[in-house]
């Protein structure tokens, strides 16, 4: 087996076995409407390790032309990233909309609004994944020939068309909303760290654990921010060249670029583990949750509570 398989094995048994707990861990939890959202990103990464990187295992290490696995492949790959890109996206967009003063906390469902969020990420995901299989675009054999991606080498303008439009609406509309969620989180929560120290003082219990609670929250959602840039700007940049330039993309930064969006598959059971402790026992993480629930009483850290 070559190092490039190998690597893939690696890669697979660990988002496998990482996200499979996740999701246990995530379903015996469910305190939380955020969790939903959460849910839905690791079975995305399960999804996409299982049918996208495991069939991958079994194709020609020397393709000559994309075969129908190789095209599936290349679609189950595809569809989960596009579906979790979304849902990031939604969660900066939503969590942005619902600090803002407009919006009371009493008027919002938070269920339903999650759960509408996953949904239309979903068929958001397939719309896009969905494209190059009825001709808009294609999947096709790498310059690498060891598997199938979009056709990152674009002759007709449908095909530029779409490089760009993935561009644009797969990564630099979500980095711009996600991170223009992130320095407005950022700012509300300063606001409101500044009303707690007046209204209370700064040695008042209430006021100390929102600003541990919530800095651990925007500390966790930059993590993610910051592994979606890792992961996928280097496929976006070979998108971006090949759809304005004519470079030719050189094999070893196509096996950079595949590595690194494989990677993502691993980042959000990590993200789940350093921010909530799911594998930490059961028992101590209830006795916090329910300690947390007693002190925090106001209407401002309760509208933050349900957002987080």
């Amino acid at each position: 087996m070559d190092p490039v398989k190998i690597t893939l094995v690696i890669i697979i048994t660990i988002a496998i076995f990482t996200n499979t707990i996740s999701l246990y861990f995530l379903y015996k939890k469910r305190k939380s409407n955020y969790v939903i959202l959460c849910i839905n990103l690791s079975f995305a990464d399960l999804l996409q390790s299982i049918a996208g990187y495991i069939p991958a295992l079994f194709l020609d290490s020397n393709l000559q032309k994309a075969t129908t696995l190789c095209k599936l492949t290349a679609f189950f790959v595809a569809f989960p990233s596009f579906s979790a890109i979304a849902m990031l996206t939604g969660m900066a967009l939503s969590r942005m909309v619902l600090l803002s003063s407009c919006f009371s906390s009493n008027l919002i469902n938070y269920k339903k609004l999650f759960i509408k969020i996953g949904i239309f990420s979903w068929i958001y995901g397939l719309f896009w994944a969905f494209l190059p299989l009825v001709g808009f675009s294609s999947y096709t054999v790498e310059g690498t020939r060891s598997r199938c991606s979009m056709n990152f080498s674009p002759k007709t303008i449908i095909e530029k068309a779409y490089l760009i439009l993935i561009f644009a609406f797969g990564f630099c509309i979500p980095v711009i909303i996600i991170i223009t969620s992130c320095l407005f989180t950022a700012h509300v929560i300063v606001t409101k760290y500044n009303y707690f120290y007046v209204t209370y003082g700064k040695e008042n219990v209430e006021t100390k654990l929102f600003k541990e609670k919530e800095k651990k929250a925007i500390s966790s959602f930059l993590l993610m921010v910051m592994s979606f840039i890792v992961c996928w700007t280097p496929y976006a940049t070979i998108g971006c060249f090949n759809a304005f330039t004519s470079i030719k993309t050189p094999n070893w930064l196509l096996h950079v670029a595949a590595f690194f969006a494989k990677l993502s598959a691993l980042v959000n059971p990590v993200i789940y583990y350093w921010k909530d402790g799911l594998f930490k026992k059961r028992s101590a993480h209830k006795k916090s949750f329910t300690k947390s629930l007693l002190i925090i009483k106001s209407g401002i850290n309760k509208k933050v509570e349900h957002i987080f």
